[in-house]
């Protein structure tokens, strides 16, 4: 038996198993891409709420700690609207 005819039944074989396989538990198709990209894009503008805490520095040469901000800002750091107590208004 030659290397290439070896080859081939290993292909086939590999074939066969895949033929079974459930698609839905790939992460090369069109659908897991287009939702792991809109996860993606919702992860870096916080899911459309505030951020309420974040990693601040005191001064230049100290370590980022992490604090409650006074006034919620969004992901630019942007002040968020508040309503008339004080509390975020979130986007429905």
């Amino acid at each position: 038996m030659s290397l290439l005819e070896e080859m081939r039944r290993h292909v086939k074989k590999l074939e066969d198993l895949r033929k079974h396989e459930d698609p839905r538990l790939s992460f090369s198709t069109p659908e897991f891409r287009e939702a792991q990209r809109i996860f993606t894009d919702n992860f870096k503008k916080n899911f459309g709420k505030p951020v309420e805490w974040a990693f601040v520095k005191k001064h230049e040469w100290s370590k980022p700690q992490l604090v409650k901000l006074d006034k919620p800002v969004d992901v630019d750091g942007n002040p968020w609207p508040l309503d008339n107590q004080g509390k975020p208004i979130l986007k429905a």
